[in-house]
């Protein structure tokens, strides 16, 4: 029967609440910022795209019900990136971007087509799909250049949504198919790997952004590596906190002024101690120090593919 795909659970419950906020403030934001103008409207009806492709996703049993609102909610992303551009004008950075997360949709798709006709004995290689999909979607490296594209060419409305509910659905999928693979050690070892070296890059790479947006990004990037870390040890509550902690400080971060953010962490302030890359050879930190400048070349190796 229809009602036999969706699961409701500890997890769904605590992705139905956050995002239930999330969503209320982003509509909020948008109310105040775009009410009256012309695309109001079309975010409004972007945002109920997304919503329903975001409940679909959660309250999935099964992976077919989850691919369905999989592709509505990547469908709504692309839409809220867009949404204060004309159509008939070109949307090449955001287009690239868009391009870029879905294509954690053909590692989904294979993990589909693989436990239909390779069965339970292939089950590394599944759970290596639902890797990929996830790292693509929590923009996790190497594909995680879309997130800061996204939210630097989007409204804040859009940024809440995309920054805070979208980045996390990969985490989701962990979760959701953890009796899986939690029995595969060597799946475990590389999902805190992957959450690992996307933390301490990104946590770099935030460090030099110039743009507020770009900066909230990385940090989001940086704590869902950590949040991969939690899932991989089997700290599946503590990764729900997290998870709903993130999405709130990404939301504060999106909606206080940039001066007050700054002044909450204390930015600005001068420390007599020096930091760690101050002990390095100058030649080292200089070379450390354009490497984050220039995110390590990640969408610049990837766009030259794309072309707008």
């Amino acid at each position: 029967m229809f009602w036999s795909d969706f699961h409701f659970d500890g997890l769904t419950l605590t992705y139905l609440t956050t995002g239930l906020a999330i969503t209320l403030l982003a509509v909020r934001n948008g109310r105040r910022t775009l009410r009256g103008h012309k695309h109001w409207t079309r975010f409004v009806c972007t945002t109920v795209l997304f919503c329903t492709g975001y409940g679909l996703t959660i309250l999935s049993g099964g992976l077919k019900t989850l691919l369905m609102g999989w592709e509505i909610m990547g469908i709504a992303s692309f839409l809220l990136i867009i949404h204060h551009r004309d159509f008939k004008n070109r949307v090449g950075i955001p287009a690239k971007a868009f391009f870029i997360y879905r294509l954690g949709d053909v590692g989904l798709l294979l993990a589909m087509w693989a436990s239909h006709h390779l069965g339970r004995e292939n089950a590394t290689v599944i759970s290596l799909l639902l890797l990929v999909t996830a790292s693509m979607q929590s923009s996790q490296l190497p594909f995680s250049s879309w997130l800061p594209q996204a939210l630097q060419n989007s409204t804040t409305a859009s940024a809440l949504l995309l920054a805070t509910l979208t980045v996390q659905l990969g985490v989701f999928l962990l979760l959701r198919s953890y009796p899986f693979w939690e029995h595969q050690l060597s799946v475990r070892v590389l999902i805190a790997l992957l959450g690992l070296v996307a933390a301490v890059t990104a946590v770099g790479v935030a460090r030099v952004q110039s743009s507020v947006k770009r900066r909230i990004a990385y940090v989001s990037m940086a704590h869902t590596g950590l949040i991969f870390i939690e899932v991989a040890a089997g700290f599946k509550s503590l990764a729900l906190i997290h998870v709903a902690a993130n999405a709130f400080l990404g939301a504060y971060r999106l909606l206080v002024p940039p001066q007050l953010v700054r002044a909450s962490a204390g930015e600005g302030t001068h420390y007599s101690r020096e930091r760690w890359e101050d002990r390095l050879p100058k030649k080292l930190k200089y070379t450390i120090y354009m490497l984050y400048t220039k995110e390590w070349g990640f969408y610049t190796r990837l766009s030259k593919y794309l072309r707008p």
